[in-house]
């Protein structure tokens, strides 16, 4: 066994629990990306001792020691992401690679996704005006409370392959069950004004495998 000089010895800092609870919501407050962030890494939170006495290895050292929190590892995944065509005729896929570290960060980086498209070809349907306000995530179930201005209001077809889209995209991971979309907050009977909104949206009731 290691004697601290002077016979003082320290003793290592209790560990946090890293237990999960199953049932609780996963909620991204948009605004706040790098809070929401660092607070994902809550259970590595930097350990500290000072003075002589036994390090957080079980050496010994006069000098403070900090034990670093881990880095949660950065994923890639290639997934299908809906559009329409120029003239709004019909829904049309294609190919995206998308970068996350945690499954809120997959279905942001889905979302976002669809906000975007480097072909003059594939038109987004979802407008880079409209913004996230909220994202939560629990059970396999996904809530969307979105803002969405008059300017990125589409007519009835268009909201409807708006729909669509998101349906594709969001259930094409096996473990989505729901998909929920709320404007500020709310529930609506419609997205744009034109097409009726489930509440929620289900796997079952998606035509679009």
């Amino acid at each position: 066994m290691a004697t601290a000089c002077n016979d003082t010895v320290a003793t290592p800092p209790k560990q946090q629990s890293s237990g999960t609870v199953i049932d609780q919501p996963q909620i991204e407050n948009i605004p706040n990306d790098e809070e929401a962030a660092k607070s994902k890494g809550a259970s590595g939170q930097t350990e500290e001792i000072s003075g002589s006495g036994l390090n957080a290895n079980g050496g010994i050292s006069g000098e403070s020691q900090k034990t670093p929190p881990p880095s949660e590892e950065t994923k890639q995944e290639t997934i299908k992401v809906f559009y329409t065509d120029p003239e709004e005729l019909e829904v049309k896929s294609a190919t995206r690679m998308i970068t996350f570290k945690s499954d809120w960060g997959k279905y942001k980086s889905a979302f976002k996704a669809l906000q975007h498209s480097d072909s003059q070809e594939l038109i987004p349907l979802w407008s880079d005006e409209i913004t996230l306000n909220k994202l939560e995530v629990k059970n396999g179930n996904i809530t969307f409370d979105l803002h969405i201005p008059a300017t990125a209001n589409l007519g009835s077809g268009g909201e409807q392959f708006a729909i669509d889209a998101i349906k594709d995209t969001f259930f094409q991971f096996g473990e989505v069950k729901s998909l929920e979309l709320l404007v500020d907050g709310e529930q609506r009977e419609s997205l744009m004004g034109h097409v009726d909104l489930e509440h929620p949206m289900t796997r079952d009731g998606n035509g679009h495998q």
